[in-house]
């Protein structure tokens, strides 16, 4: 077996020897994250994609959240069993105010969750969202967005948590700390 797949040695030896097998399509691809799947012949990933934006088959399931976790695994089958190094990907989505999937459930923007000053609320409810994406196979959430909202006609404002510093990290940082907990990776 190769060195990068052998977990008994370092991650920096896997590290160095996975890079030195991989060819400039191959790393470029493992910095590439796109919406996509495998149900279209318009991308090539045989070289593998670092993540997928991975839209369910069909939202009107009646379990919306096991019919996109089956769709992901497959698809993560697919990388592992098919591609030359067989590196995962990670899935990913977005998750600003809740997993944007159906079944999954809304909450209020950031902006509005920052107005209540509680962050064992927004613990709660980035808890809720990363068992939601984890329960889908998602690994990997586009949230939270960080950024101060400093002028109102920013066309992002309702995704900060507001123009306070102080407050605007507390909350990014318990609604991160919600996701590392899960498994999942907030970006």
């Amino acid at each position: 077996q190769p060195g990068y797949r052998n977990a008994t040695l370092p991650a920096a030896e896997r590290v160095r020897d996975l890079l030195a097998r991989m060819t400039p399509d191959e790393k470029f691809w493992q910095l590439f994250m796109i919406p996509g799947d495998l149900d279209s012949a318009s991308y090539d990933y045989s070289h593998g994609v670092f993540g997928l934006q991975i839209a369910p088959a069909s939202d009107s399931t009646a379990d919306a959240a096991r019919a996109h976790a089956e769709r992901i695994n497959a698809i993560q089958r697919y990388f592992v069993e098919h591609t030359r190094l067989g590196i995962p990907i990670v899935p990913f989505d977005e998750a600003v105010h809740g997993l944007m999937r159906a079944g999954a459930t809304d909450f209020p923007q950031a902006i509005a969750l920052a107005a209540t000053w509680d962050t064992a609320l927004v613990r709660r409810v980035a808890a809720a969202i990363a068992a939601e994406s984890r329960s889908r196979g998602v690994r990997q959430v586009l949230s939270p967005m960080a950024n101060i909202a400093g002028d109102v006609r920013w066309g992002r404002v309702e995704e900060a948590y507001g123009e306070d510093p102080y407050l605007a990290s507390e909350m990014a940082a318990v609604y991160t700390a919600a996701f590392a907990r899960a498994g999942v990776i907030a970006t």
